[in-house]
């Protein structure tokens, strides 16, 4: 029997100049993801994000299914300074925000609908006149690799160089390195915090209940000024 195709559950915050993305699929089979920015010749360009996996959900139960997730975000995004992390548990994706998209934005994605898989993640959420009181540790996570790696073909193993031709029947050339798995490169996101990232995505905090049943566009604090 072929498995179901569902909306995955992502939860997310933000800073100044990244989105924390945290897609709730486990044990997931080859995922693909894929970012890039549309907009019109000349005009302000916004990101879409896209992700195709088999696995499992805490939203849907312990049955395997192709889970899938498309989102037109509110702004643009760095695509070369941006990270994915894959493991067992969940996927999280750190998102560098192009550099005319920097700050706090007003929502997540473009349109104003309610998507009820998307929903603001509580535990890492910092408000905007608080950010600069909060720093981020990267000690917790080194498997963080870039998203080119990803490029719709197997997520979680970056590139495999190609073999050494072999010369007569001397012995095989050796294997390339695999890309992408030396952790974070220089640029935007330097300074990430990832001392809370450790929680599922959609947990909220004790006695936020009310908070996590509510979807991405909710009333936020401070964010519309």
């Amino acid at each position: 029997m072929a498995a179901k195709d569902l909306a995955a559950q992502v939860t997310w915050a933000q800073r100044k100049d990244r989105l924390y993305m945290t897609i709730d699929v486990q044990d997931c089979i080859e995922p693909k993801i894929e970012i890039t920015n549309v907009g019109e010749d000349g005009g302000e360009k916004h990101g879409l994000v896209s992700f195709r996996g088999e696995g499992r959900s805490h939203a849907t139960g312990s049955d395997k299914h192709n889970y899938t997730l498309d989102l037109d975000l509110n702004k643009a995004i760095d695509k070369e300074e941006s990270k994915v992390s894959v493991s067992d548990r969940k996927l999280l994706l750190v998102l560098a925000k192009a550099e005319d998209a920097q700050g706090h934005w007003p929502r997540l994605l473009k349109g104003t609908g309610k998507m009820p898989n998307v929903k603001v993640d509580w535990d890492k959420w910092v408000d905007e006149d608080e950010v600069d009181e909060k720093k981020d540790d990267l000690s917790d996570l080194g498997d963080l690799q870039n998203l080119s790696n990803f490029g719709g073909g197997m997520g979680g193993m970056g590139g495999m160089g190609g073999m050494g031709g072999m010369a007569g029947l001397g012995g095989m050339g050796g294997m390339g390195g695999m890309a992408g798995l030396g952790g974070m490169g220089g640029g935007g996101l330097g300074d990430l915090d990832f001392s809370s990232l450790g929680a599922e995505g959609g947990a909220g905090p004790p006695g936020e209940g009310d908070k996590d049943a509510d979807s991405d566009d909710e009333d936020l604090p401070d964010l519309e000024k």
